[in-house]
Parts: structure tokens; sequence; C-alpha cells
């Protein structure tokens, strides 16, 4: 892949906190960001209000009709599907839950990788999911692999279900990010796990704040060779 401009990838499992951390980053720098995760949420929004099969060719075959669009704000990233803000119901854990499923399909797979890397623009990308340092952007200049225990994911998970109106039990919750995470890791096409040049950061006793500062100490002396700038 030939790009001058340089990319930031975060990685990891469900609930361990890449987006908050991906965002932060790219605002510090003030570069483009890409929450990769979206798009397969936007394809299981479609799929849930047209109450379509999981069948990957009845999907496949909807996917030029799928328009979206992303808006970034001082605080997040806004998701409109067909004109309509759809931030807040993509991360219910129905969607959650289909978005996990369609992401084993190659052909959908394929079709947002063309979508996720034309996102690389000046001056540079931050960019989370699943594959991002190992798949969409292998060149990147830095990569960081983010881990955090079972419960600390369960708990951040409940919160944030809360803050959108979603009441989920924790049980419900845990055994929802065991099954992602075994398909996640297991499927045969772009499984999860650390590129071979990935950082790996466990933030599972850390703060926001110091797993922040540590991922710009490695940004700043990695890409910038400079002293962190916060």
């Amino acid at each position: 892949m030939i790009n001058k401009y340089p990319v930031i990838t975060i990685d990891g499992a469900s609930g361990v906190g890449k987006s908050t951390l991906s965002y932060a980053i790219s605002r510090k720098l003030n570069w483009n960001f890409l929450e990769s995760g979206y798009m397969y949420r936007i394809i299981a929004y479609y799929i849930v209000k047209y109450n379509l099969s999981l069948k990957e060719k009845k999907i496949t075959s909807l996917l030029p009709d799928i328009i979206f669009n992303f808006k970034n704000t001082h605080r997040c990233i806004k998701v409109f599907f067909q004109n309509k803000d759809i931030s807040n119901e993509i991360h219910s854990e129905k969607i959650s839950i289909i978005a996990s499923k369609i992401a084993v399909f190659p052909y959908i797979r394929h079709w947002l990788l063309y979508k996720q890397r034309k996102f690389r623009k000046f001056p540079g990308l931050v960019t989370n999911g699943r594959d991002m340092g190992t798949k969409v952007f292998p060149d990147a200049v830095v990569k960081i692999f983010l881990k955090k225990n079972l419960l600390e994911r369960a708990k951040r998970r409940k919160l944030d279900l809360k803050s959108r109106g979603f009441c989920i039990s924790k049980k419900t919750i845990i055994n929802n990010i065991k099954d992602r995470d075994n398909r996640d890791k297991n499927r045969i096409l772009c499984p999860l796990f650390p590129a071979k040049d990935a950082i790996i950061i466990d933030s599972t006793s850390m703060s926001f704040q110091k797993t922040l500062e540590k991922s710009m100490d490695i940004v700043y002396k990695k890409l910038l060779n400079k002293p962190k700038i916060l």
C-alpha cells in the first residue's frame, strides 16, 4: 500500500475503550478519524430496519442502496443513514450482535475495505477496529492493541448502554461479549489478534487519562520524535 499520509491504528476486542481512546488521539493531533465498527453497525441497522435475513447473498445485493455519512463533533462522531441521525440506535445490543455476525462475510469485509481506506487523507488518520493494523492499514506507523479484562469491559458497556437509554443486565452483557470475542478471534477471515509490530496496552487498572498519556507517549516517540504534548 503506497500512501504518504500516516495512520495510527487502535485495535482490540469489544468494550476495551478503543473508540474513546482513538478519538481523543485524533483530537490531540487534529487528524482524521475513522470508527470502522460503525460501518458494520450501519449495515446491521439496515438489516433490522427492513427485517432482512442474515444471508450473505441477500445482504450483499443491497449494499449499494446503503447510503450513510459521518459528521465530526467536538465530543463524538454522528452517524447519519438516509439523512437520519442514528448515532444512538446503532449502539443497541441487537445491532452489536448482528454487526458481529455479518463481519464474518467475505464480500461485506471486502466492500467496506475500500471505503475504510478512503478515510486516509491529509494530514493523517487515527482509526480503530479489530483488523485495522493487520489488514486494512498494515503499513500504519503506530499500531496499538488495547486490552481490558472481561468484568471491566462489561461494566463499561453497561454504563454506555444505560447512558443511551438501553437497560441490559450485566450477565447478558458478559455473555454477549464472550460470544463476540469467540466470533472475532475464530473467524477465518481477518480474525482478531495483535499485529506483529503492535504495542500492547492493558488498560484494566489504568484510568482513561493514564491510558491516553501512555498512548500519546508512544505516538510522539514513534511518529513525531518529540515529547508528548497533552
